[in-house]
């Protein structure tokens, strides 16, 4: 009868240390001193897309993760002419703008603050050179990640 207690006891704190080391590894980590709380401005291009959607992004509007999560307010809008090679007569190559396409460069500021050294959009991270899916309230367009810099 004594062993079954014992066993009992011993097996219920092996469950909660797991429990416990289980928690410690999956949870999101609270970041870094100095670095947490900051927030940032990411610029991000959005390239060869419809002239009607890149209407639809307008300044001061928010763009959402996959989730539905309000993460940036859009503070700057550029849009040119979609880049594309070309060939010419002679048979070299050129960079032109394109008749139809539009390239837009969308400059935003975080919402929230950003975690340790990246700032996370749902599962995807904010980093120079990364390609993420964002949306708008009408729109949703893939995008390069150009520049990220944190705010004061």
């Amino acid at each position: 009868m004594r062993n079954k207690w014992i066993v009992g006891i011993v097996l219920a704190v092996v469950v909660t240390a797991g429990v416990a080391a289980a928690y410690k590894l999956l949870r999101p980590s609270p970041g870094a001193k100095g670095l947490s709380g900051k927030r940032i401005e990411a610029t991000f291009l959005a390239y060869g897309i419809q002239p009607e959607t890149a209407a639809e992004i307008k300044m001061g509007a928010p763009i959402y993760d996959e989730t539905g999560k309000e993460c940036f307010t859009i503070t700057s809008i550029t849009t040119s002419p979609a880049a594309v090679d070309a060939f010419d007569s002679k048979g070299e190559l050129h960079v032109v703008g394109h008749p139809i396409l539009k390239d837009v460069v969308i400059t935003a500021q975080s919402i929230d603050a950003k975690v340790a050294w990246a700032y996370m959009y749902a599962r995807d991270k904010i980093l120079a050179g990364a390609n993420v899916a964002i949306y708008g309230d009408t729109w949703k367009v893939w995008t390069r990640i150009l520049t990220v810099r944190d705010l004061p």
